[in-house]
């Protein structure tokens, strides 16, 4: 699984073709992938490639995104660890913002790999969910729901988006 890392406001699309296109450039000695590949959405269900063997899942918050690229389905979450009122969401039990955005981001991560959404945050998560997570720049949090695998992350250029 590849993380895939930009700072400031970026189209989606063009994002993920961006990521799709970094992740293709680094999975050539592994397999062949086609040059180009359309996003597929479709009412009730996530987006996805027009290709079998390639799921991403995307994520922002303040200024930075994140695309998860990975050979199995996978869902992630970042979040700007801010003030947020807890008690407002009992479903998630926290001691503090930093340890509320961490269960936030579990379960975010999870909805999204189940394709559910975020109006399933309260459900219970499986015991053999895998979950990693990762503190990233200064002040985010992110949580990456997959099958247990390797993963490397890259923050890319705003520059190279031209194009995409």
């Amino acid at each position: 699984m590849i993380l895939f890392f930009i700072r400031g406001e970026v189209g989606s699309d063009s994002f993920i073709r961006y990521c799709y296109n970094n992740y293709r450039n680094v999975m050539l000695d592994v397999e062949e992938l086609p040059e180009h590949v359309e996003i597929l959405r479709e009412e009730g269900k996530k987006p996805r490639f027009d290709i079998d063997g390639v799921h991403f899942n995307l994520s922002h918050s303040y200024g930075v995104t994140v695309c998860a690229m990975s050979h199995t389905e996978v869902g992630v979450d970042i979040e700007k660890i801010r003030s947020v009122h807890i008690g407002k969401f009992p479903f998630i039990e926290a001691r503090d913002e930093k340890e509320f955005f961490e269960k936030w981001t579990e379960r975010e991560s999870y909805v999204k790999l189940t394709g559910e959404g975020i109006a399933k945050i309260k459900c219970d998560i499986p015991s053999d969910a895998h979950f990693e997570h990762f503190d990233v720049f200064d002040g985010y949090h992110v949580a990456v729901c997959a099958e247990e695998q390797n993963l490397i992350a890259y923050e890319l250029d705003p520059g190279g988006l031209e194009g995409f």
